[in-house]
């Protein structure tokens, strides 16, 4: 005989078993899915819902709009537009401006003439 204790059995860790499950049971999903996603059904049914959600989109945005127009609210297609042609107006600017610096004539800019200051009219009171 050995010298050995007896072997007890190792304690059962239910968070090891968890893992193991969870492992196992993603590991069959993915296998699931992935036969299910490649099927040519599957990308018809897809191919439909995204045209019916589109077509959703595309009535709530046609009816929206009307909508606002008739309260006489900016749409968001009308913000974007108004963004558009200011970014098109600053660009515009800011070559009018290089272009004029360009032209600038050579040398130091003299600074501006102090504003003049309104007379001193309150005298100090006498003692």
């Amino acid at each position: 005989m050995s010298s050995t204790p007896a072997s007890t059995p190792e304690p059962i860790d239910p968070f090891q078993l968890w893992r193991d499950w969870l492992t196992q049971s993603e590991r069959q999903w993915n296998e699931f899915f992935n036969q299910m996603m490649g099927t040519e059904e599957f990308g018809r049914a897809m191919g439909a819902m995204m045209d019916a959600y589109l077509n959703t989109q595309r009535t709530f945005s046609d009816a929206f709009g009307r909508y606002f127009s008739s309260i006489n609210v900016p749409t968001r297609t009308d913000v974007l537009t108004l963004g558009n042609r200011l970014t098109e107006i600053e660009e515009r600017l800011a070559s009018i401006e290089s272009l004029l610096r360009g032209m600038a004539p050579a040398g130091p800019a003299e600074p501006p003439a102090p504003a003049p200051r309104p007379p001193r009219t309150k005298r100090p009171p006498e003692e």
